[in-house]
């Protein structure tokens, strides 16, 4: 890769900082006003994975030093909004599909439910109240502000140029990452799928987000086949994670018929993500 090259990719980068760190502003505004909704957070964290994707993205063409910096500050502010979207999961996706699977002769199961989603709307409360303390506090706008002049000196007077063999060479080495992390979709462990998840993530926010600055483009088919990959590999880590959580939560064990519910959907998902990682092997990266 020339200078001028590395220069002007760098400048894209600079560019999608920018663009995300402008959304960003506009959510965490909506989400500081007395009564914010559930899109406005969703809206921040999407913007949010997709900015700190382009850190995976760019990696070949970023300084050390900035990565070092700015990888750990990104991911912390990510992690301060899990906690309430995992309830949000809970309580709007498995708890109720859950409670429908029940055969009509447990009483065991619907009695441990019920319990288990007052506590857990009780515990999203508690979560969504310390997130907003955090999200109001100068920090996050001091940490956009800083992001934004860390990249300004990356910006350079440039016409548009294509960059398609960068943009290639990076779908093929998150194709290779995924394809590693997803080895054995059946019987692999949760968190190691949810990295294959993050890998399908990655390369999905490329063809979307990062393409058409690099001049590039792919078929829509990749970006249907990642989406559905993604969907599938999230589900067996929602499954994990929700029934963990609630486990944690209550007193008493869950029934196992609650157990077996849990597993039983996740199994299904390990059956999808295993078709759709089949896919992928046999296609190259655009």
């Amino acid at each position: 890769m020339s200078k001028h090259s590395h220069a002007a990719i760098l400048s894209i980068f600079a560019g999608i900082v920018t663009e995300h760190v402008a959304a960003l502003r506009q959510a965490h505004t909506r989400l500081a006003a007395p009564d914010p909704g559930n899109e406005d957070l969703h809206q921040f964290r999407v913007t949010l994975r997709r900015l700190r994707s382009a850190w995976v993205t760019f990696a070949p063409v970023l300084p050390a030093s900035f990565v070092d910096q700015w990888k750990p500050r990104l991911r912390a502010l990510a992690a301060s909004t899990g906690p309430v979207r995992e309830w949000d999961v809970l309580l709007t996706g498995w708890l109720p599909a859950v409670r429908e699977s029940l055969p009509v002769t447990d009483e065991a199961g619907p009695a441990w439910l019920a319990e288990a989603l007052t506590k857990s709307q009780e515990a999203r409360s508690r979560a969504w109240e310390e997130l907003r303390a955090e999200l109001a506090s100068p920090d996050v706008r001091e940490t956009l502000l800083e992001l934004e002049e860390a990249v300004a000196p990356f910006h350079i007077e440039d016409g548009p140029a294509r960059h398609r063999r960068f943009a290639r060479a990076r779908a093929q080495a998150l194709r290779k990452k995924l394809i590693r992390r997803g080895r054995h979709p059946r019987r692999s462990s949760a968190p190691r799928l949810h990295r294959a998840r993050i890998a399908a993530k990655q390369w999905r926010y490329l063809y979307e987000a990062f393409y058409p600055a690099l001049g590039a483009r792919a078929a829509k088919r990749y970006r249907r086949h990642l989406r559905k990959l993604q969907d599938a590999l999230g589900e067996v880590h929602d499954a994990s994670v929700s029934l963990e959580r609630l486990t944690g939560l209550m007193e008493a064990p869950p029934p196992l018929s609650i157990v077996r519910a849990f597993h039983k959907r996740s199994k299904v998902a390990r059956t999808l993500a295993a078709k759709e990682l089949r896919w992928v092997r046999a296609h190259r990266a655009q």
